[in-house]
């Protein structure tokens, strides 16, 4: 955070660095509405947001010049995941996460808690419940 100059909270970041109100219909929060008809470009909107949402922009890339790693999670990628976990544990913030495992991005790490982390038991959340229907389901289909 400190070499690009980003704010140590969401709140400062977002005030610092224009402010605005939060709109579905505007992910920058400059006012802006999109043209009817036209898509947004998650990535491109992320982006723009660098300084103001940080979260916004680690969730789909990484720090720039960084390649992201697109295979199966490595047995240290694992080991650093849980260790910052037990760190910092886990809220929200997947894009703040990511950035303290180098090549991966926030929904990649998103994912991994959900689809590893979770089924296997490696840690207990309150807030997500596995049901045994879920994983008949699952298993049904692979």
């Amino acid at each position: 955070m400190h070499k690009y100059g980003i704010e140590a909270s969401a709140r400062e970041a977002w005030e610092k660095n224009g402010g605005g109100t939060f709109s579905y219909a505007d992910s920058t929060g400059l006012g802006k509405k999109r043209k009817k008809g036209t898509v947004s470009n998650a990535k491109a909107d992320a982006l723009k947001m660098f300084k103001k949402n940080p979260n916004q922009y680690f969730y789909r890339h990484n720090e720039p010049g960084e390649e992201q790693w697109l295979h199966d999670w490595s047995a240290q990628e694992q080991e650093l995941f849980l260790e910052i976990v037990r760190q910092h544990g886990c809220g929200d913030k997947w894009g703040l996460f990511a950035t303290y495992i180098p090549h991966r991005v926030g929904y990649q790490c998103s994912n991994f808690y959900r689809q590893v982390v979770l089924k296997n038991g490696l840690v207990f959340d309150p807030n997500y419940m596995i049901l045994e229907s879920t994983l008949l389901l699952e298993h049904l289909y692979t």
